[in-house]
This record gives C-alpha cells, sequence and structure tokens, in this order.
C-alpha cells in the first residue's frame, strides 16, 4: 500500500495475478476457437452422464417440479419481496440445498447438468428461488468446503448445509472486482482469529446459518497473512445483519449489509492456508457463474411460452399476431436465443 493505505494499480493487479492458476493442463473449446481451430471432439458427443446419475436426477426433477406447480405462488414472492418459511421448508424437504453435496455427506449428489436443470425450472418460476438454492450451494459454504475443505472439515459441514442455509461474504462497501482493497480483517488470537469488518450484498446472509467469509490475515510472526477464508456460524457473537436490501428486481432474495465487531473463529474454522482465501474465492465464483445462465435459461424458457401462447391468442387483421411476419420474426427470436442459451449452458 502507498503511505496514505491506498492500494495502487500495480499492487491492485498484482493480488488478482496471484490468484489465478499457474497452468491449464485441460484444453477449451473456447480457446481454440480464437485460434482457429474447431475442436468439436470436445463437445461432442454430448456427455450425458451414467444411467444413475441420470436416473437420480430426472426422480428429483419430477418432485421438484411437483412442488414448484403446487406449492409456490409467484406472485406472492414478487408481491412480498420474500419468499415464504414454508416454500423454504418444502425445498429443505425435497432436499434442494443438497443437491450439489455427494450422498456420502447426505446430499443428493446431483450432476453438474442436473443441477442446472434443476436452477432453470425453479428460475421459470421466480428468479428469487435460483437465487436462493444457487448462492448457497455454488457460492456459499458447500463449493468452497467441497473444493479445498479438509476431511474433517467436510464431516462437519456438508451434512448441516444439507438442512441449513450458507452466504458467501466477499465484498464490501468499498470492494467489488478490486479485492485488494479488502479491508476486513482477521487477526490472529491465540488458536483463533478475531474479525472484524462490513460486508456488502451477502445474499442469503439475511437468514443464512453458516457464512463464508474472506478476510485480510496481518502478517506477522508466524502467519504468512493475507486474504483468508473461514466458515463462521452465523450466530456467533459479533455479527450483526444491519441492512436487508432491497431491488427493483429480483424480489424475494435474503441480501443484506452485514457487519463482523470481533467475531473470534477458531483457526479449524479456516479453509485453505492464509493468503489463499482470494484463490479459493475466485475459483468459488467461477463455478458460481455456471447457476447464473442455467437460471436465465428457465427464464428464457418462460418467456417462450409466453410468447407463444399469447401470439396464438390474440387476433389482429383477421389471424393470431403470431401468424404476420413481424410478430412471428420476434417469437422466432425468443426461441432461437433460449435455444442458443441452453445449449451453452
Amino acid at each position: 500500500m502507498t503511505a496514505t493505505g491506498e492500494v495502487n494499480e500495480r499492487q491492485a493487479r498484482q493480488v488478482a495475478e496471484e490468484a489465478r492458476e499457474a497452468r491449464w493442463d485441460q484444453p477449451s473449446f473456447g480457446k481454440e476457437l480464437f485460434l482457429g481451430r474447431l475442436r468439436l471432439d470436445l463437445v461432442h458427443p454430448y456427455p450425458r452422464g451414467s444411467a444413475e446419475a441420470m436416473e437420480r436426477g430426472e426422480a428429483f426433477l419430477a418432485e421438484l417440479r411437483e412442488f414448484c406447480e403446487t406449492q409456490i405462488d409467484a406472485a406472492v414472492i414478487e408481491r412480498e419481496a420474500q419468499i415464504p418459511d414454508k416454500v423454504i421448508q418444502g425445498l429443505k424437504g425435497l432436499g434442494a440445498f443438497g443437491m450439489k453435496i455427494g450422498v456420502d455427506y447426505e446430499g443428493l449428489g446431483l450432476s453438474q447438468v442436473y443441477y442446472n436443470k434443476a436452477l432453470a425450472l425453479v428460475g421459470s418460476v421466480h428468479p428469487a428461488l435460483g437465487a436462493l438454492l444457487s448462492a448457497h450451494q455454488s457460492i456459499g459454504v458447500p463449493q468452497p468446503v467441497s473444493m479445498f475443505g479438509t476431511t474433517e472439515q467436510k464431516q462437519t459441514w456438508l451434512p448441516r448445509c444439507t438442512r441449513e442455509i450458507s452466504a458467501f461474504l466477499l465484498t464490501e462497501p468499498d470492494v467489488g472486482s478490486d479485492p485488494a482493497r479488502l479491508h476486513a480483517t482477521a487477526t490472529p488470537d491465540g488458536d483463533d482469529y478475531l474479525l472484524n469488518g462490513v460486508k456488502l450484498w451477502t445474499t442469503n446472509g439475511v437468514i443464512a446459518d453458516l457464512l463464508v467469509v474472506m478476510a485480510q490475515v496481518p502478517p506477522g510472526e508466524g502467519h504468512k497473512g493475507g486474504i483468508t477464508a473461514f466458515v463462521i456460524e452465523a450466530d456467533t457473537p459479533g455479527i450483526v445483519v444491519t441492512n436487508r436490501n432491497a431491488f427493483m428486481g429480483l424480489r424475494g432474495i435474503e441480501n443484506g449489509l452485514t457487519k463482523l465487531t470481533d467475531v473470534r473463529v477458531p483457526a479449524a474454522n479456516r479453509i485453505g492456508r492464509e493468503g489463499e482465501g482470494l484463490k479459493i474465492a475466485l475459483t468459488t465464483l467461477n463455478v458460481g457463474r455456471l447457476s447464473l445462465p442455467a437460471v436465465c435459461t428457465g427464464a428464457a424458457k418462460w418467456c417462450v411460452k409466453i410468447a407463444r401462447e399469447w401470439s396464438k391468442e390474440r387476433v389482429q387483421w383477421g389471424r393470431p399476431v403470431g401468424e404476420h411476419d413481424a410478430v412471428a420474426g420476434k417469437v422466432a427470436f425468443i426461441a432461437a436465443t433460449a435455444y442458443g442459451i441452453e445449449s451453452m449452458v
């Protein structure tokens, strides 16, 4: 940092670069396209997974579809800007909070494909449902613990995450895409850490049971320091949700502003080593980004449904508007775009 404590451009870039993978061992379809090579062998034939995975996934989707059609009223979520407790409890009962958690840890163990299909399904009902489930599993406690946690951490937290809600706390009022400016601190104190700071845009943070928090550990004797990841019980003394944020869209998500004051966290709750937090966060976010287009797929396909139905029912100039070229072209564009989104997912 500079003498004023501000992070300059070089330092900000260095922090981000240090979190990148040192090398890429797997081929990339997108990279090959940029190099002028069409590697169809990387995407064709489409991977369908094992028969067992398909059977398990289809069975869950059938239960989830019935629940969405009979137990969820999207208009209520939109009007009250909140997902009813009975809906959340119902999703827990279905196992929806453990879709990506392995069966060894009491989860459903769905493949990424069926996880995406489930998010598309709930996303077609209301996007807040997709945010609730994906923020919990794609970037909340399950993902970083599954990828970077110890055996003991997995055994402790993953079963809980099949029936409890987690949130991801990285962003701060002055920290968005520039993690080098992260101000939250985790000061070593014996076998514990004391966390202090403010976290913003904490999706699920208002109702979470468990939190993943990124904070700076000051370097010192026996401590490498740097941005570090911790799993924290949401009811730990010193954690206060000071505001539930409201949005024009995504009404119903439990997104807030969380303040941490001398929050005592055992060293056993640290994920990975000190200084690995940013890499853990960015890796987790990369996996989480797969869920966003899945939710958008559900919304896009629902738009196709509405557009087709209305263009058949609305009559102008003696014919349904869908039979007029201008409208037919628009409906075709919507359908083609939805198909493209789903195909990429």
